[in-house]
């Protein structure tokens, strides 16, 4: 596909990118919302917050095989993908029956299990084939950018699609609708043109990671624990201040500086990729740095928070960008899947370490936690940036698809 110049609206005029964008998006925004389907699911169910614990643990530890999954998708192609879709909604639909059904509780915790066993790997899929894209020009930062906005919508829109669902319905009926286009996402991917592009891999070969690669996912898990403490320490600041209710608009408010900060990317950049990520996570901690000023002052923290929300953007998508120029050839769904798996990993543990922290210390001490974490990821990027910068730009090893 020959690139041309011209901003997003160019972009998105080329067909095959928009189909994928879009049903890819579709079955991303179905599978984010699950999460909150659960919940509500399970609470409906059975009014227990132990079984609705349960069931979101057993679903997030199976989510973690995301790099099994993408090894599979990347040997047998959109097949694969369409099949762990149509598995992973079967999981969601019979878990729907067995509550209608009056099904044992303990039934919830294994399908919410199954579920994210079979979880499709659309977002790693989607940025295996942008990666694949030609180099030349800014074709593949903006169409990663533009799928990095995209994502980040999703948690804004999902969990409001949920709700909507459950007032007009039911929980049963959200996790249904959510199911069917889980499927249909993911099934219309792997139909696209772009999609079915014949792999650069051979049947049989598994190509290792390269150093510098593994030294990125390195640099991004304190950055992922440093949003992962934000989830605490924010909620943790509302509420202090007798206005728990306000935690909600705050996130909301980063969020759609991380939008913004993802199409601004893909509009405007600076650099290589590799210089892009590091100078990202040094205003991103800067931004958390001062945002700990105003932990008992909640209209300021949300404009400063806008700061790190930007500078999060703009760092998904050069992310995205250099994890796809470092992939190894046909591994590019795999590749991303890791980056999925560093991801939960730093949220998980960033949340659990600022849980801590702001029960004996207050929020602010969540604040800081966030920002010593987003700084952490600055030594091992700037190592990834060493040994990537040895790689020429549009090598081999840049071509994912």
């Amino acid at each position: 596909m020959r690139d041309t110049s011209g901003g997003y609206g160019a972009v998105l005029a080329k067909r095959p990118i928009r189909d994928l964008l879009l049903a890819s998006l579709c079955g991303r925004f179905a599978f984010n919302a699950l999460g909150l389907g659960f919940v509500l699911f399970a609470v409906d169910e059975t009014g227990s917050v132990s079984v609705m614990g349960a069931l979101i643990a057993a679903f997030a530890v199976t989510t973690a095989f995301a790099p099994v999954r993408g090894r599979f998708v990347d040997r047998h192609g959109p097949g694969a993908l369409a099949a762990f879709a149509l598995l992973c909604s079967a999981s969601v639909g019979l878990m729907v029956l067995v509550g209608s059904a009056d099904g044992p509780a303990w039934t919830f915790v294994a399908l919410g299990g199954l579920a994210g066993l079979f979880a499709p790997p659309l977002g790693p899929f989607a940025r295996s084939v942008w990666s694949g894209l030609p180099a030349e020009g800014e074709l593949q930062q903006r169409v990663h950018a533009l799928d990095a906005a995209g994502e980040e919508s999703a948690l804004i829109v999902s969990p409001l699609l949920v709700s909507l669902l459950v007032l007009v319905g039911s929980p049963g009926l959200a996790l249904s609708v959510c199911a069917v286009a889980l499927f249909l996402g993911a099934l219309a991917s792997g139909r696209t043109s772009l999609a079915r592009e014949p792999s650069a891999v051979r049947e049989g070969e598994s190509p290792p990671i390269p150093a510098s690669l593994w030294l990125v996912f390195v640099a991004f898990l304190p950055t992922a624990a440093a949003l992962g403490a934000l989830d605490i320490a924010i909620p943790a600041a509302a509420t202090e201040q007798g206005h728990p209710a306000a935690a909600g608009a705050i996130e909301a408010v980063m969020a759609v500086g991380t939008v913004t900060g993802s199409l601004l990317a893909g509009w405007w950049a600076f650099g290589s990729p590799q210089r892009r990520l590091l100078a990202m996570q040094a205003v991103m901690a800067g931004g958390l740095a001062v945002s700990t000023l105003f932990a008992t002052q909640l209209a300021l923290l949300g404009a400063v928070l806008v700061v790190p929300g930007l500078a999060l953007g703009a760092l998904f998508a050069s992310l995205y960008l250099l994890v796809g120029q470092l992939a190894p050839p046909g591994s590019g769904t795999r590749t991303f899947a890791w980056l999925v798996t560093v991801n939960n990993g730093g949220l998980a543990l960033g949340a659990a370490a600022a849980g801590a922290l702001s029960e004996a210390s207050g929020p602010a001490a969540g604040l800081w936690l966030a920002t010593v974490c987003a700084l952490a990821g600055i030594a091992p990027a700037l190592g990834a940036l060493s040994l990537s910068a040895r790689i020429p730009h549009g090598s081999p090893t840049s071509r994912t698809r």
